[in-house]
Parts: C-alpha cells; sequence; structure tokens
C-alpha cells in the first residue's frame, strides 16, 4: 500500500440528481492506494435536495424523500457505483425526523440509485401554536350560547372571538405550509372554523333582534309602525275622554273615568310584557334549535377531520425527477 495526494490520483465525481445545489470535497488530502489498484478515499457531499413531502395530514405528516446519487453513465458505457452499508448519523434536527433510510434501484437499472428516506413530522409544537388554540376557540363559541339573548353580552363575546380568531390567522400565516400538490388539510379546517363563527355571530344578531323587537325589520320601520299604534290608541282614547265628559260631568264619573283610564294603562303594560315575554320564549326556542343543529354540525366535522388525517391519504410521485 502507498499514500499518494488527492491530486496524483484521479477520483470519480459523483451527483444528486434531484439536488439543487450541492458541493463535493475530499476528506482528506491524502489517499490508499492498493496494490490490485483499489483505492480508499472519503468524500464530504452537502446537498440541498428538492423533494416534495406529503403535507396533507399536517401536522401528523409522514412521507419519504428520495435522494438519487449517480455518476456518470450513458448507454450503459461509464462508471457504477457500488453501494456498501448505508446508515443515518443526525436523525434528530429541525421538526422532522429520520425514521429510516433504505437503497433502492428504480426499475433495477444500475445507474438509477437512490436513498429512499422515511421522514416524520414533530406534531407536538405544530399542534400546541396551531391546532388547539382553534379547537379552544369554538369551544369557548359553544359555550357562549350559555350567555342570554338580551342586553349583548354574547353578541359581543362572539364578536370577539371572530376578531381574535382572524388576528391569530394573519399573526400565524407564514406558519402555515405552502399548497402544493398536496395542500394541507389545516387551512380547511381554518376556513370551517372561521365560516362557523361568523354564523354563529350572526345567528345570535338575528335572535336578539327578535327577542326584542318580535320582528327582523328595521328600527324606524318598527318603530314607525308602533308610533302609528300609539296614535290611533290615543285618538280613540280622547274621543271616549270627550264623550264621557259631554255626558257625565259630576265629580264621581270623573273619578271612575280616571280610574278607568289607570287600569287601561296597567292592561296595556301587561299585555305588552306577555308579549315580550313570548318572544323571549320564542327566540329562546329557536336559539335551543340552532344550538342543537351547530354542535350536531362539529361533531359530524370532528369525525370527519380525524378521519381525513389519520384515514386518508395523498399519492406523490417522488421519483418524479426520473420520469422523461
Amino acid at each position: 500500500m502507498v499514500v499518494l495526494p488527492v491530486s496524483k490520483i484521479w477520483t470519480p465525481e459523483l451527483h444528486v440528481t434531484n439536488g439543487v445545489q450541492t458541493t463535493m470535497k475530499h476528506g482528506n488530502k491524502d489517499l490508499l492506494v492498493h496494490s490490485n489498484g483499489t483505492i480508499e478515499h472519503m468524500v464530504i457531499m452537502n446537498t440541498v435536495v428538492g423533494c416534495e413531502v406529503n403535507l396533507y395530514n399536517y401536522p401528523f405528516a409522514s412521507d419519504f424523500c428520495a435522494i438519487g446519487i449517480n455518476v456518470w453513465v450513458f448507454s450503459g458505457c461509464g462508471m457504477f457505483l457500488n453501494f456498501g452499508k448505508v446508515s443515518k448519523t443526525s436523525a434528530n434536527r429541525g421538526d422532522w425526523l429520520t425514521e429510516e433510510v433504505e437503497l433502492n434501484a428504480k426499475g433495477g437499472r444500475d445507474d438509477r440509485n437512490y436513498l429512499w428516506v422515511s421522514l416524520k413530522m414533530r406534531s407536538e409544537n405544530p399542534f400546541l401554536s396551531l391546532v388547539l388554540p382553534s379547537i379552544l376557540i369554538i369551544v369557548a363559541d359553544v359555550v357562549s350560547f350559555s350567555l342570554p339573548l338580551g342586553g349583548g353580552e354574547r353578541i359581543s363575546f362572539k364578536v370577539t372571538l371572530v376578531l381574535s380568531f382572524i388576528m391569530f390567522l394573519i399573526i400565524l400565516n407564514d406558519l402555515l405550509p405552502g399548497g402544493g400538490q398536496c395542500s394541507p388539510i389545516i387551512r380547511k379546517h381554518f376556513c370551517f372554523c372561521l365560516v362557523i363563527l361568523v354564523l354563529s355571530t350572526l345567528q345570535s344578531m338575528v335572535l336578539t333582534r327578535l327577542a326584542k323587537c318580535g320582528t327582523l325589520w328595521p328600527c324606524s320601520l318598527s318603530k314607525s309602525k308602533d308610533s302609528l299604534l300609539k296614535d290611533t290608541d290615543n285618538e280613540e282614547v280622547s274621543k271616549s275622554d270627550i264623550t264621557v265628559i259631554k255626558l257625565k260631568a259630576s265629580e264621581e264619573k270623573k273619578k271612575n273615568t280616571a280610574l278607568q283610564k289607570v287600569v287601561k294603562f296597567l292592561n296595556k303594560m301587561a299585555a305588552q310584557d306577555q308579549k315580550k315575554a313570548r318572544r323571549h320564549r320564542f327566540a329562546n326556542k329557536v336559539d335551543l334549535i340552532c344550538f342543537c343543529i351547530y354542535l350536531t354540525v362539529l361533531i359530524v366535522y370532528a369525525v370527519v377531520i380525524l378521519y381525513f388525517s389519520f384515514g386518508s391519504s395523498c399519492e406523490i410521485n417522488h421519483l418524479e425527477f426520473w420520469e422523461y
């Protein structure tokens, strides 16, 4: 055996087929040459691989990445690689965990060798920062149905939830994964949460209006109708007063007339209170029906999203860079 400088011996150049940027440097300035022509040498390759990872089940994503390592060969003439044992060194970096690395050859060809890297995402941080806040906001919206319709507490609380969720999406927009061939289902989850929050707020606004005024017409129209009714009632009362004064002018009759006015006023107030109570009961019944529908929709959605997150998948051709 003899030790020679790397510059004195020809060394093959490796390349990564799907690499975006690859640098190869010698691990040592010298190499070992055996008497039979075998050379022992080590090279270090740093490469950035363009690998489309399936993020459909994000943040519970797991997929494979193919790394094509080859040398120059054309029509069966050139160099061929003979791989030995393949092992992984650092598997715990960032949000992705390297589970396994295998050596394969596409179609049994010696000139299309690739490393099949099994990847799995760490779901703890994305779940705590993305999924859990959206779940808590939906739970708070469900609990807000216990607030009364009158007074405006429920509407103000729901509007606060909608604005908070919108700000949450704006802040975390850069953290969401991109589209690609398999768009992440978490984007559809956020869209559903925003739509359901807005619909819940609109439902509470409509029912509050219905409980207060008994109609969905604007306030100006309803007030004009009430004023017309009051004017007609006042005209009838004034006419009855005139007839009473003309027919009976004694003091006792005047007292009876005043008492009748008080009784009529109290009866009118009681009728208005009963009408208001009927409106509240009707609005509460409709609110209970809407709450049951809302809860049913959320339960069905939870089952569907769990199925698509863990029971469904999206297929990606990881060896597309060799399709020609």
